[in-house]
């Protein structure tokens, strides 16, 4: 058994534990709230918005390296370059 101390801090009166009745009636509504929360959660009709990335696309990530290795010229080092789709007849 434990004690508190009362209102003016010398009397003690003891604590009783709560009943297994009133903490199973507290865990019932609490389960039965979280079960509604979440039920009606799900119900809500919220639709996602979709918001597109701004950056770079496609074309404009590859286009420089597309413009090189489609043309003929030099590389930095002297080195020259022929394009990728020429055939080797």
């Amino acid at each position: 058994m434990s004690y508190r101390y009362g209102n003016d801090g010398y009397t003690r009166r003891p604590v009783r534990a709560p009943s297994a009745v009133s903490l199973m009636t507290a865990f019932l509504i609490t389960f039965v709230v979280l079960s509604l929360i979440v039920l009606f959660a799900g119900a809500l009709p919220i639709q996602p918005s979709a918001v597109p990335i701004q950056g770079p696309n496609y074309r404009e990530y590859v286009g420089d390296d597309r413009a090189l290795l489609s043309s003929y010229g030099y590389t930095l080092e002297g080195r020259v370059h022929l394009p990728i789709d020429r055939r080797w007849n």
